[in-house]
């Protein structure tokens, strides 16, 4: 087959355009980047794209598959209601659009990369004013929330479009600054404390599998759940830097709110002073909204095997060995 991945040098982007070549398909890697480290030595045809994605229909002619595994995630936060916040969400939804458009007049098959953050959970009463006045503080969320009922929409009309929710994702062929990377980070030793949080985690590698056998089962259209494995913050930094070599090294824990307000607080003065917020604290809205998950009935249906925590974990680190620190 001949497939096209929008996102292609990012962490998912990677996982599924290297699953793709290991078993014989063509792949077309869009980017906008001139040189990307991601994709040298690869037998990928790199196009480039802009922003408005405003030549995707003509790129993805002749191909069969469509992976979107670059949806935006606007994680500045905002005021409620403010023309920023609706600008965030319209341009997520209208780069969505675009997206389906392509694969309608090419006839593709499409993947969408969702987010776990849309998933329905069980929240106690503080835990639920929390995640709302999260949720409206930050665009992220909604523009989350409305690109896959664009996606889910057109899957009803017809579109053989499949929907991923992975939980958090860890593996290799993280090309991100260090700066966006928590792997990166405590190799680093740039965390000494983390968020006391319990997550669920997913090898990139067994999310690129699920795409895969979504769409040869043609499971269109409606959220698949992807869960991982479930652990906290702490003791992951610990095994992390037990596989570098130094183990009882382990960050201290902090509460949840204690992170969250912090990590607005510093974003709102990095925007009163003009300055983009640092990824580090961008990612604790993630973070905060993150919780333990169960294998859901798709997963389970599709026959997806997770890898080992360990393999991850030890693959993740390899890989970062391999790239200078700091």
């Amino acid at each position: 087959m001949r497939i096209f991945v929008l996102g292609a040098t990012g962490h998912v982007g990677q996982a599924v355009l290297r699953h793709a070549l290991a078993n014989g398909h063509r792949v077309t890697a869009a980017t906008r980047q001139a040189d990307p480290a991601a994709l040298r030595n690869l037998r990928v045809t790199a196009v480039p794209v802009d922003d408005e994605l405003s030549r995707l229909a003509e790129l993805t002619a002749g191909h069969d598959v469509l992976v979107d595994a670059a949806a935006p995630y606007p994680l500045e936060p905002s005021v409620p209601g403010s023309q920023a916040s609706r600008l965030a969400i319209e341009t997520a939804v209208r780069r969505t659009e675009r997206v389906l458009g392509a694969a309608r007049m090419n006839r593709l098959r499409m993947a969408f990369v969702s987010s776990f953050t849309t998933l329905p959970r069980y929240e106690p009463p503080l835990g639920a004013w929390e995640a709302a006045w999260r949720r409206s503080v930050y665009p992220y969320f909604e523009a989350k929330e409305a690109m896959e009922r664009v996606v889910a929409a057109a899957a009803r009309e017809g579109l053989p479009a499949v929907i991923v929710n992975p939980a958090a994702c860890l593996g290799p062929w993280e090309f991100r600054p260090e700066e966006s990377s928590f792997t990166r980070l405590v190799l680093a030793r740039r965390l000494p404390v983390v968020m006391d949080h319990i997550l669920s985690l997913i090898d990139v590698r067994d999310v690129a599998v699920a795409i895969e056998l979504a769409l040869s089962r043609e499971t269109f259209g409606r959220p698949i759940p992807l869960a991982g494995h479930n652990i906290s913050l702490a003791s992951l930094a610990g095994r992390i830097l037990a596989l570098d070599g130094c183990s009882g090294m382990a960050p201290f824990g902090i509460d949840d709110r204690l992170a969250s307000a912090a990590a607005f607080w510093t974003a709102a003065a990095s925007a009163v002073f003009g300055r983009t917020t640092p990824d580090a604290w961008r990612a604790v809205p993630l973070i905060a909204d993150s919780f333990p998950m169960q294998p859901s009935a798709e997963q389970i249906a599709m026959g997806l095997t997770l890898r080992p925590l360990e393999e991850t974990l030890r693959d993740a680190v390899a890989f970062h060995r391999g790239r200078p620190l700091g």
